[in-house]
């Protein structure tokens, strides 16, 4: 079987590293993980085989960690010159394995004498009429991408998983909840690991707001110090894998904790009160699996994620940040929240079951 995530971002990682873990746990599945240097790091405690030569597909950003669209346009006109050598590699290993789980490579949707699984979340949403940028995203990416599925499915040339987290959507049939990881430690393993009090709420930062001037300057981590100093009871967890340390005090207050990279994040998301996070689909899937209520950095650029914060705040899965710190302390004591998607549970388990319908 062959593992095929897509070289950008975080989700489609760790949807993958999700289902390598299952197969690995439950079946003596050979398993081949195919594609870039700096994705395979989350597969470290498995025993895999990697392909670090997919190509693939790269976006480019702006410093403060936005989409650059322009320039992203044209890279991606590069990147088609090397999508055939892509599909050549998989074909060759066509000879050695039949399953191919591509997640979510334009390019590798089907893959002769392979049965192919592309796993998507791609589906149209509906925005106001006058978002003219979102709406032609919707109409020149998403909807010839979710009509290429059906069509392939429908021909049997390739299947579709495809993921979604819109309630009334979700039908388990042909429309499933989001993959995340199984969890390795429960929330009070990692209360105790944190040594919290009962009474104390867990807020988890997972990333920073976006900087869209030179000048302008990112107080997120001046804002947390500040809210642990004047409330005792919330414990403020930073994960970042890129910091400045000039950034980080000497001596923090014992509520505030900076961390670099974990690789198993999901434990402490699901163990945490309140998500701080960019709009990221893994990281969003992740916390609405969980039923950790969220608040979201806006992006402005990158058209996928401003569609992801948009369906978090209408579903009512959290917010996106006005102000900062007004909007943690209001989401820490409210206790409305309502999750329609917890009822449905893992998409994992849903994946797994139409998996080995046919392979195992």
């Amino acid at each position: 079987m062959v593992l095929c995530p897509t070289n950008e971002g975080y989700g489609h990682v760790m949807r993958a590293g999700a289902i390598a873990s299952r197969l690995t746990r439950n079946n003596n599945t050979d398993c081949l993980v195919f594609s870039d240097k700096k994705r395979v790091r989350p597969f470290s405690n498995l025993n895999l085989t990697y392909n670090i030569s997919l190509h693939g597909v790269n976006y480019v950003y702006r410093k403060n960690g936005d989409l650059n669209t322009a320039l992203t346009v044209l890279r991606l006109l590069y990147d088609g010159l090397n999508f055939p050598l892509d599909f050549l590699k998989c074909s060759i290993m066509s000879m050695r394995y039949d399953v191919l789980i591509n997640d979510y490579n334009p390019h590798l949707t089907y893959v002769p004498r392979m049965r192919t699984i592309n796993i998507s979340h791609y589906l149209p949403y509906k925005y106001k009429w006058y978002d003219l940028r979102m709406n032609f995203y919707t109409n020149a990416i998403e909807v010839p991408i979710v009509f290429a599925e059906r069509a392939r499915s429908f021909l049997r040339i390739s299947e579709s998983f495809i993921m979604d987290f819109r309630p009334e959507i979700v039908d388990c049939e042909k429309i499933f909840p989001p993959i995340v990881r199984d969890l390795t430690k429960s929330e009070s393993q990692i209360r105790r690991e944190l040594e919290l009090c009962k009474r104390e709420r867990l807020v988890t930062i997972t990333g920073r707001p976006y900087k869209y001037n030179r000048k302008e300057r990112n107080d997120d981590l001046c804002t947390y110090r500040r809210l642990a100093y004047e409330h005792p009871d919330i414990y403020f967890l930073v994960i970042l894998p890129v910091l400045d340390s000039r950034e980080i005090e000497d001596e923090p207050p014992r509520n505030l904790k900076v961390m670099g990279y974990v690789p198993h994040i999901h434990n402490y998301i699901n163990a945490s009160d309140l998500i701080i996070s960019r709009s990221g689909f893994g990281t969003i899937s992740e916390a609405v699996i969980y039923g950790v209520p969220l608040l979201i950095f806006p992006a402005k650029s990158h058209m996928e994620k401003k569609k992801n914060q948009l369906m978090v705040q209408d579903y009512g899965f959290g917010k996106i940040v006005e102000n900062l710190e007004r909007d943690i302390i209001n989401m820490i004591e409210e206790s409305d929240y309502n999750n329609e998607i917890l009822k449905l549970g893992n998409g994992l388990n849903y994946f797994m079951e139409i998996l080995n319908e046919n392979y195992f």
